[in-house]
């Protein structure tokens, strides 16, 4: 998986592909199938396949990561920052007056393809800790009128665990706090791999109400955390009272996923309901404006030490 300003290898996914192709035509505000081959054609010979000719080859790789491409823009529609060519070959960056959604999409580019350990914080700002905030309010406009969200995982600063399984409870109406005399499981507490909370109250206050448990990942490294979270072993290890609904998990990531309905439908499996990053932009347009903010100066700062602008 290339990281920004690596160049993928010609082996990468046409998810990677596509991603480099943005990366592109954000620094330098156009790209086409043209540049991306000229780049793909200086990668050296043995990453060919043997016995197909060079330009073939080049050529089926172009095609899919502009399909991809096209993908994207049909998923996201005028959430796409980026303008499509007439003939699907080129792409040209959108500058003026992005819209909230535009602007998260180019966040959640960055946090992708840079290196989340050693590039998160820009403008004084945690993306990782960003993206758990955009997170919240994407899950609490997916639930729909009337739903509330947190941000639970664990951060410097913060309250200690139990204090946060109490507020979370609180804030509920169900889940009976932490668990007294927890012995060894107190041992182990850190956020149990819970990043956001999205619950739909009743105006009766009564326990048993849809809720949703959520994990983020940035970056691309996701696929061994899919079935970390699991919120019936959060409910039994940390909470002293039941959750009456058993809450639905949620999986935040910031790539763009490129998937076959089969695969989709194993991670979905795994980890529940999935929002990669076009499903993300789908339901960020109302989003807090503190948050969108923070996006704003996050992003902002990130593609001026990256120099895409």
């Amino acid at each position: 998986m290339f990281k920004w300003p690596e160049t993928p290898s010609f082996n990468s996914h046409r998810h990677e592909l596509a991603d480099f192709a943005e990366l592109s035509c954000w620094q330098r505000r156009f790209t086409s199938a043209t540049a991306l081959s000229r780049i793909l054609g200086r990668l050296e010979e043995n990453d060919y396949a043997d016995g197909v000719p060079e330009e073939d080859v080049t050529d089926m790789i172009i095609d899919e990561a502009y399909s991809e491409i096209g993908r994207r823009q049909e998923a996201c529609g005028v959430h796409y920052p980026f303008a499509v060519g007439d003939e699907g070959l080129t792409l040209r960056a959108v500058e003026d007056d992005l819209s909230a959604s535009q602007l998260v999409y180019k966040f959640l580019l960055l946090a992708t393809r840079l290196n989340m350990q050693s590039q998160r914080c820009h403008a004084g700002i945690d993306g990782t800790q960003l993206f758990e905030e955009l997170a919240a309010g994407v899950a609490k406009e997916y639930f729909g009128e009337r739903a509330e969200s947190l941000v639970f995982g664990a951060r410097p600063g913060d309250t200690n665990f139990r204090d946060k399984v109490d507020h979370l409870c609180l804030q509920l109406q169900e889940g009976g706090g932490f668990v007294q005399n927890g012995g060894s499981r107190g041992r182990r507490a850190g956020d149990g791999k819970l990043d956001v909370v999205v619950w739909k109250p009743f105006s009766d206050g009564l326990p048993g109400k849809l809720i949703g448990f959520g994990q983020c990942k940035t970056g691309t490294s996701y696929r061994d955390s899919v079935a970390q979270l699991q919120p019936d072993s959060f409910r039994n290890k940390w909470m002293s009272g039941p959750l009456v609904v058993l809450p639905v998990r949620m999986f935040f990531v910031a790539e763009s996923l490129t998937l076959s309905v089969e695969d989709r439908t194993e991670i979905s499996i795994d980890a529940g309901l999935l929002f990669d990053r076009c499903r993300i932009v789908d339901y960020c347009a109302n989003v807090d404006d503190g948050v969108l903010c923070r996006v704003r100066s996050w992003t902002a700062a990130a593609a001026a030490t990256a120099k895409l602008s």
